[in-house]
């Protein structure tokens, strides 16, 4: 499927006041900017940029597992790499065509800076869902579960409508069954747009680094 193009570059290595090791993002567009770690590498368009709710997406190069992308969004919360499930993951949900998606998401909780640690927690989002087709049902149910079977969550700090969180879930294909470890932060902004995140994902629990990372770039965001 193809993305609508959004230019968004780096402006002149702009350096952030705060720290030598940090640098700041520009849109092209003027739409934000947000501060992130040199080591990163130089930043590049990210999955699904422009296309849909996913208003920007920003990809770093020297990260080498999953996710790690900032992304900006409108509509209703959704987290990467299926950090709450697949019915909370745009890409996940383009499985189902767009009449049944709408069907599906009207069916799962919406997340809010009040309920998105339970929703981490939550191993089903779906319930019995009567209104769907047994076929839709057992579809809907099993996108649910992907990259969250028997999720358990690490650490999950609200603070001024950011949420930082670790959670562990099991990922089962038919090759293998990997316990992972997703993480990262969310920041519930204001209209136009819904939320910031920088979600990531390994087979190894993150540092303190890693998560107050994560929780730097999403404050520093400015619209």
């Amino acid at each position: 499927m193809c993305a609508a193009v959004v230019g968004i570059a780096l402006a002149g290595g702009a350096i952030s006041a705060q720290s030598p090791d940090w640098s700041v993002y520009r849109d092209a567009r003027g739409r934000f900017s947000f501060e992130y770690p040199v080591a990163f590498g130089a930043p590049g368009r990210g999955t699904n940029d422009g296309f849909e709710d996913r208003v920007a997406a920003v990809r770093f190069p020297n990260l080498r597992e999953l996710g790690g992308e900032v992304a900006l969004t409108r509509g209703r919360i959704v987290l990467d790499i299926q950090a709450l499930g697949g019915l909370y993951d745009p890409i996940a949900l383009e499985v189902f065509p767009e009449a049944m998606r709408r069907q599906v998401v009207a069916l799962i909780p919406p997340v809010t800076a009040e309920n998105i640690c339970q929703q981490l927690a939550a191993p089903d989002h779906l319930g019995a869902a009567p209104d769907l087709t047994p076929a839709v049902r057992d579809i809907a149910g099993r996108l649910d579960r992907v990259r969250h079977v028997d999720p358990r969550v690490v650490r999950c700090d609200v603070k001024d409508r950011v949420v930082v969180f670790h959670k562990e879930a099991t990922f089962e294909t038919p090759a293998a069954v990997v316990r992972q470890h997703l993480f990262g932060a969310v920041r519930f902004l204001d209209p136009p747009f819904s939320a910031v995140q920088f979600v990531r994902g390994m087979n190894m629990p993150p540092s303190t680094e890693d998560l107050d990372t994560a929780a730097r770039i999403v404050r520093s965001f400015t619209p």
